[in-house]
């Protein structure tokens, strides 16, 4: 019986997959006739291979924190997308280009992938390096209160990725250097 079990799972996992590629492909080639056959290869194809994979591990945001950070970042968002184009736009665009080590706060996993992507995503800021220690962002200026900005919102995501009764990792990590 468990044998059976497993092939339901299974099952049920290239069913989900198929139809999420399935939606993708549709919504990609606008859902045109000629399409269908090479996307009805293309889907199974993509959905056996996603099989090979080792499944991911789970996480769940927390709704609180999410409504914070989303404001958090869109505010962000919105100022440093100000001063990028006020820079661009300007005689002198008053540039200090260059490259920050950000040491993790963060435990090895999603939230740190998240991290980097969200600083990528704010306007003046690029992520373009991450090892185990850190994170290598190119900035446009680099302005003394860049780093406390990356630590605030290292700690939103870690409170956005932590669960009930985990401590909170980036909070840790800032206790332990000198201030």
């Amino acid at each position: 019986m468990i044998l059976f079990a497993d092939h339901q799972q299974l099952g049920r996992r290239l069913l989900r997959r198929s139809l999420e590629l399935a939606a993708i492909w549709l919504v990609l080639t606008g859902a045109r006739v000629e399409a269908l056959l090479p996307g009805l290869v293309v889907v199974i194809s993509a959905a056996l291979a996603t099989l090979l994979l080792p499944p991911g591990g789970s996480w769940r945001w927390r709704p609180l924190a999410l409504a914070r950070f989303l404001p958090y970042f869109l505010g962000r968002s919105l100022v440093a997308g100000f001063d990028v184009a006020r820079r661009a736009f300007s005689p002198d665009p008053a540039l200090q280009p260059g490259l920050i080590e950000f040491a993790w706060g963060l435990p090895p996993g999603p939230a740190r992938v998240f991290l980097a992507n969200v600083i990528s995503l704010l306007p003046g800021t690029l992520s373009i390096g991450i090892s185990p220690e850190n994170l290598q962002i190119h900035t446009l200026d680099q302005d003394p209160e860049l780093e406390g900005e990356l630590r605030r919102l290292e700690t939103m995501v870690d409170r956005l990725f932590k669960q009930e009764g985990d401590a909170p990792a980036a909070a840790e990590a800032m206790e332990g250097e000198p201030r």
